[in-house]
């Protein structure tokens, strides 16, 4: 057998394994550790052999190993972690490939995507350093397996944490820090730190800017190239004014505009992006186009370029962001290591690891909780009706999804139609602040019926607008600016949940379920049976399907 191992180091540390050419397994650390992002330079090792044992394999059995990092420079890093493993292991050496931040990540998306050809933009807060500068945006060709790169733009480094006032208020923000040069996506990033959101946060951003409306007109922007000029002080500096001239405190002055200042940053963000691919678009006459980086877990922005966009074909894999950066290391040294393989088999977006029915009901027994087993049918028909009565439904069932959104097997599920199913979740479960939208999940036969999509929407990264006469019907997952952000589900992909969304259909009236992580506040999505369980316990979920077992409170 041909095994390659997949590492990634530093936030977001995930592992993958692919077997002959198909992706067996992948982690995100996060969801064992059960620390958010699980940040750290150590190698993973309990992720390793957590995945290792997951495929019934040895490390004396794997053919070789690709790793990545983030802000660190690949051949000074490169021994010290091949030292570290093999010591750890204590197993013989074999071929050991560590390669940049930017280009694992081109790897993830296009070895994903099976297109024959297409150009790749990487696109994330910083990547690896290149000599006193840090990768920040790159652009890529990929053919036949291999990526070769065509352009990359590069940004200074950041003096402390981003978080740090010198990087986001401006007039904390010395000289030389306003002139140096900054990534799209981490002035995004920057923008967020301003309004008061913390790291990992952007997402609140995206949400809370549909409420607002952009200080200025971006409409003609364009970034022709790489080549453009983006500092630190650019947006900060007019927004600084405008708290001037407001002359209320800056407190104040932020929570009023922040609205307005998130919906600055997302128009911004929109027209530099689009822009920039439009233009290598008519440079490359390329159909295809493979995204990655975590700017593009950023929904109304990828929608957006499928409709101003002239690509034939787009893919954006599910895990955009450095979780994804394992999966990426693996099939660069798979390649390396076997030549070209243009035809990986990966089973998206259910990758991760998945439980027996003796393991669920082992959890359930040593909580001392009662259940009920069903069959598929019967379970699916139950589901719907406890989602059609206004109960809050935690589903845990097979492998987890690839990437940072829940897809209905680590989830909580409830009614659409109902029109304050967004508040009664927030008070009961999720706790999250109130202009943060809840995602539909869909039959993908009917999505384009509901919504106004430009292309099939599997992973959850298109926000589309609602069509109109399905707003009324769909209240909790309609944000204010009647956007969604769909996920759509073949019978084919994952018969369960069709067949639920199909039974829903048949009692509200849409083959549309509302869907959100299955977590709290702080934490990461849960992984095992005990997590769910956990998670169950100490929240208003109603309802819990794990497996095939139901467990319900009085």
């Amino acid at each position: 057998m041909n095994i390659v191992l997949g590492i990634h180091v530093k936030h977001d540390r995930s592992v993958c394994v692919i077997i002959d050419g198909k992706v067996a397994v992948n982690i995100a650390n996060e969801r064992l550790d059960r620390v958010k992002y699980s940040a750290s330079h150590e190698i993973p090792y309990a992720a390793v052999d957590t995945a290792l044992k997951f495929c019934g394999i040895d490390i004396s059995q794997v053919s070789c190993i690709g790793m990545s990092g983030a802000g660190v420079e690949s051949e000074k890093v490169k021994q010290f972690y091949k030292d570290d493993f093999f010591s750890h292991y204590g197993c013989r050496e074999i071929p050991f490939f560590f390669l940049s931040h930017h280009l694992a990540h081109a790897y993830s998306s296009f070895c994903s995507s099976t297109y024959p050809e297409s150009l790749i933009f990487v696109a994330d807060g910083g990547g690896d350093y290149i000599g006193d500068k840090q990768e920040a945006e790159t652009l890529y060709y990929g053919s036949s397996g291999k990526i070769q790169q065509l352009a990359m733009r590069t940004q200074d480094m950041v003096v402390r944490k981003m978080e740090n006032p010198v990087n986001n208020v401006y007039p904390f923000m010395p000289d030389y820090v306003r002139h140096h040069q900054i990534s799209i996506a981490r002035k995004y990033a920057q923008i967020s730190h301003l309004t008061g959101f913390a790291y990992g946060e952007c997402g609140k951003t995206m949400g809370l800017a549909s409420y607002g409306k952009s200080y200025f007109d971006y409409s003609q922007l364009d970034f022709r190239d790489l080549d453009f000029d983006l500092k630190y002080k650019y947006m900060l500096e007019e927004i600084h004014a405008l708290y001037v001239m407001s002359g209320k405190p800056h407190r104040d002055f932020i929570l009023e505009e922040r609205a307005n200042i998130s919906a600055t940053v997302q128009e911004f963000t929109e027209r530099a992006i689009i822009s920039l691919l439009k233009n290598y678009q008519a440079r490359y006459s390329c159909e295809n186009l493979c995204l990655a980086g975590g700017l593009f877990l950023n929904c109304l922005l990828n929608h957006k370029i499928l409709c101003e966009c002239n690509f034939k074909n787009v893919f954006i894999i599910p895990s955009a962001g450095d979780d994804g950066q394992a999966l990426g290391s693996a099939y660069y040294a798979y390649m390396e290591m076997f030549g070209t393989h243009s035809a990986f088999h990966i089973n998206l977006p259910y990758i991760g690891l998945d439980y027996t029915q003796q393991e669920i009901e082992a959890a359930i027994n040593s909580k001392n909780l009662s259940y009920q087993k069903y069959a598929d049918d019967e379970l699916t028909k139950l589901a719907a009706k406890y989602i059609s009565e206004n109960r809050i439904v935690g589903m845990h069932r097979g492998k987890t999804e690839l990437g940072p959104r829940a897809l209905c097997h680590r989830s909580i599920l409830a009614n659409p139609a109902h029109p304050d199913m967004k508040d009664i979740l927030n008070r009961r479960v999720k706790h999250r602040e109130e202009f943060r939208p809840f995602a539909p999940t869909v039959a993908k036969e009917d999505q384009f019926k509901y919504f106004a999509l430009r292309a099939s929407s599997d992973y959850m990264l298109l926000a589309p607008v609602v069509r109109e006469e399905y707003r009324k019907k769909l209240p909790a997952v309609t944000h204010i600016d009647d956007t969604a952000r769909v996920q759509a589900v073949s019978e084919e992909s994952e018969p369960f949940i069709h067949q639920l969304l199909l039974e829903l259909k048949k009692l509200i009236g849409v083959s549309v379920v509302l869907n959100t992580s299955f977590n709290v506040a702080g934490e990461p999505i849960v992984e095992s049976p005990q997590d769910a369980l956990n998670t169950f316990l100490k929240t208003n979920i109603d309802v819990l399907i794990i497996g095939n077992c139901v467990v319900t409170k009085s």
